[in-house]
């Protein structure tokens, strides 16, 4: 496994596991795992949060064309100072990692839905340090992106689905300032040959950014740019979007994502910010997959444009 671009990502050996501030400080890490099924019109994803005074939370969907989620799980609390990301429990859900950086195993179970998720890396942790444009601070201390084959299942709504496909994991940890960014699409895509794309655009202060990475032939190369242009629906929510990403060897790699199906996070955060994921059909490069598109709006601009019909 290769990484092009010769940067330091910044991961020590343990930064898949929970993270502790500097004193006086606050530290807070996010967990992802996502898999999207298309000949099932589907999308999954776990969203598990941990602060460094543990207090601690999860989002769990399950969702597909229908206005509202086929299945959404929410819990929030608190664990013990001794838990970490290599062995935790709470309410329902439990997260292993056999070799950090490499594998995870995560199961959530309640009457309604369970789910096992075994991840297997097909390449190196990516840090958006290693763009050209870095990761901002208002976004992350550092953040790691990541690839691989999922085996394992979903039993949900009466279907039993069995999986050994593509999917796809991230872990974050600083703490985010969700007032600065006007707008952010993040996307992953990914096709059962090996070939998968990360991307994430965004705009804060008035300027654009880009971070990712294309997977090819098992070599990782950073994005430097990414060309795009995204449609939606009249509430704003995604139909598809047609980019290009530019990577550093000056290499063109061109994704489509169709959207057929939504669902709303619960952020709750205290500056209105509304994040929305799109199950997608997927091309890369023409090669058909699956992927998942992600759109940040602040609350306030969000409905003066499904208002005005922009």
């Amino acid at each position: 496994m290769v990484t092009l671009g010769g940067v330091d990502p910044g991961f020590g050996p343990r930064d898949d596991l929970r993270h502790w501030p500097a004193p006086g400080g606050k530290m807070r890490d996010s967990l992802f795992w996502e898999l999207i099924m298309p000949e099932e019109r589907l999308g999954m994803q776990i969203y598990l949060y941990l602060t460094d005074r543990g207090k601690t939370g999860y989002n769990v969907s399950v969702w597909g064309p229908g206005t509202e989620p086929v299945a959404l799980k929410l819990a929030s609390g608190g664990v013990p100072a001794d838990m970490d990301f290599d062995n935790f429990e709470f309410q329902g859900l439990t997260v292993k990692q056999p070799e950090l950086r490499r594998s995870a195993e995560v199961v959530f179970h309640d009457e309604e839905l369970t789910i096992e998720y075994t991840f297997a890396a097909i390449h190196d942790a990516f840090s958006y340090r290693s763009n050209p444009d870095g990761l901002p601070a208002w976004f992350a201390e550092n953040r790691l992106e990541q690839t691989g084959r999922v085996t394992g299942f979903i039993d949900v709504g009466g279907r039993r689905i069995e999986w050994d496909r593509m999917g796809h994991r991230d872990h974050s940890w600083g703490n985010r300032n969700w007032g600065i960014p006007h707008h952010w699409k993040w996307f992953v895509a990914y096709t059962e040959s090996g070939r998968a794309v990360n991307g994430w655009i965004w705009i804060a202060k008035g300027e654009w950014g880009f971070a990712g990475y294309v997977v090819k032939d098992g070599v990782t190369v950073p994005v430097s740019h990414i060309k795009h242009k995204a449609s939606y629906n009249e509430d704003m929510t995604q139909r598809r979007l047609d980019a290009e990403l530019i990577d550093i060897a000056g290499e063109s790699t061109h994704l489509v994502l169709d959207s057929y199906g939504v669902v709303k996070l619960p952020t709750n955060d205290k500056m209105a910010t509304e994040i929305w994921e799109a199950a997608c059909t997927a091309t890369i490069d023409g090669e058909v997959g699956a992927g998942q598109f992600e759109t940040h709006w602040p609350t306030p601009y969000l409905q003066h444009l499904i208002e005005s019909k922009a």
